[in-house]
């Protein structure tokens, strides 16, 4: 069976109960077939990585040793990549002439999260947790990048996780080569 790539995404500040749940969708994801995309950051970032096997994950980080991460499962774009990230990331961005450099990485790095590693290879779906389901913060940068390129994205903060779930497995079903 093939690996689906998915992006798993979410505040830092997500709420306990839901990162539960991220946790526990990222674990049934992965038997399913699917392979986890995310940032590597506390919080939602963290809950979907702890449900993913090391070799059903790639993290996306902004910088090397972000959050202690590193190792083959670590991904972060650099040359001409990096500077496709910015252009697209620039363009997405409300205020971007406000933002720092860590924090355009930060959202450079979700366009790599939801782009893949060379950003033609795109995950196939996007699960986040925004409150309300709202696109707030980074994660909202994240779904604006999965709206921009035709990634469904799904919502812990406006669906129900069986919601997910059943919707993750039409994909997958859609996508069975």
């Amino acid at each position: 069976m093939s690996l689906l790539p998915y992006a798993g995404i979410g505040a830092r500040r997500t709420p306990r109960e839901v990162l539960e749940k991220m946790t526990v969708a990222a674990a049934w994801l992965s038997r399913r077939g699917w392979h986890l995309h995310s940032g590597g950051a506390r919080g939602a970032d963290s809950a979907f990585a702890a449900g993913a096997p090391e070799n059903r994950r790639t993290l996306h980080l902004p910088w090397p040793g972000y959050e202690g991460h590193r190792g083959t499962g670590c991904h972060i774009p650099a040359g001409d990549v990096y500077r496709k990230c910015i252009e697209i990331a620039s363009g997405l961005h409300p205020a971007w002439h406000r933002c720092t450099d860590g924090a355009r990485r930060l959202h450079a790095r979700n366009v790599s999260i939801l782009l893949g590693e060379d950003l033609v290879s795109p995950v196939l779906a996007a699960i986040a947790w925004t409150p309300g389901g709202r696109p707030e913060g980074g994660t909202g940068m994240g779904i604006r990048i999965a709206e921009k390129f035709g990634i469904p994205h799904l919502n812990f903060g406006s669906m129900h996780p069986r919601t997910i779930c059943e919707r993750m497995e039409e994909l997958r079903a859609a996508y069975r080569l």
